[in-house]
């Protein structure tokens, strides 16, 4: 991708802080630190070389990033498929290397000061609520919801001054992604748009009910900051192809990838 590097990560270490998630510290060289310490960054990381074929990737949330040591932390959510991300890290060892490309910062939200802050997630945007808690500025108040199976993953986010925290947790006979419960959560707490930005992650489909939702109670564009990182039904092959097929569109028409609304691909 254009305007970013192809960097080798060599695995330092994995460790599983809960069942669902596997938490991965590797070491890169980047040519420039700097870009990796923003908020929200995100990699394509190569889990997958076929022969004669390109890279199959996958892309991934960094959690945190280390300067000192030149260290990133990834969380992987454990799925019991047969995915190219799930064979890779069933075999990745400390020592195991791995290309990437990145990073790519993904929005974070608007924090205006005379403003509250809206934040609504699921695990798969835990990783990304993390870094974005860690680099919350002084003074912006918030309120965050997480829907999760895990328990442990939302007790373990920053706890920051100004904000409030509600936890969403999800039976285990309820698959991600059916419940509508992060929506009906703003549709609660949210009934004006004075006064608040939002910035939500998940599933597709109900993300794009939260955009519709929230476009209709009149927040104004910037204020609403919507982004579906996976689809209840469709792999993570099949979500890709369709993405690389839309960038390489975009490359030929000599735009950028600022310029793709992920939202509304064919997906």
């Amino acid at each position: 991708m254009r305007d970013m590097d192809r960097v080798q990560m060599e695995v330092v270490g994995i460790r599983h802080p809960f069942a669902s998630v596997a938490r991965l510290v590797g070491r890169i060289a980047p040519s420039d630190p700097g870009a990796w310490q923003p908020a929200n960054l995100a990699v394509r990381i190569e889990v997958e070389t076929p022969e004669g074929q390109r890279p199959v990737s996958r892309i991934y949330t960094i959690r945190s990033f280390d300067p000192a040591a030149c260290t990133v932390e990834i969380d992987f959510v454990i799925h019991d498929d047969d995915s190219p991300a799930m064979r890779w890290l069933a075999a990745a060892r400390p020592g195991t290397t791995v290309w990437m490309i990145g990073p790519r910062q993904h929005l974070v939200p608007a924090q205006d000061p005379l403003k509250r802050v809206a934040v609504f997630a699921d695990e798969t945007a835990i990783p990304a609520v993390h870094a974005i808690l860690n680099a919350w500025p002084e003074g912006v108040r918030g309120s965050l919801w997480i829907e999760t199976g895990e328990a442990g993953a939302f007790q373990e986010l920053p706890r920051l001054p100004g904000i409030d925290y509600h936890l969403i947790r999800r039976s285990p006979d309820q698959p991600a992604g059916t419940t509508g419960a992060l929506l009906a959560a703003a549709r609660a707490a949210i009934g004006s748009a004075c006064g608040w930005t939002l910035w939500a992650a998940g599933e597709r489909q109900e993300m794009r009910e939260f955009r519709s939702h929230f476009r209709a109670l009149g927040l104004a564009r910037d204020d609403l900051r919507v982004f579906g990182y996976w689809k209840h039904g469709a792999s993570s092959s099949e979500i890709d192809r369709i993405r690389l097929r839309e960038y390489a569109e975009i490359r030929k028409r000599g735009l950028r990838l600022e310029d793709l609304d992920d939202a509304e691909l064919p997906i």
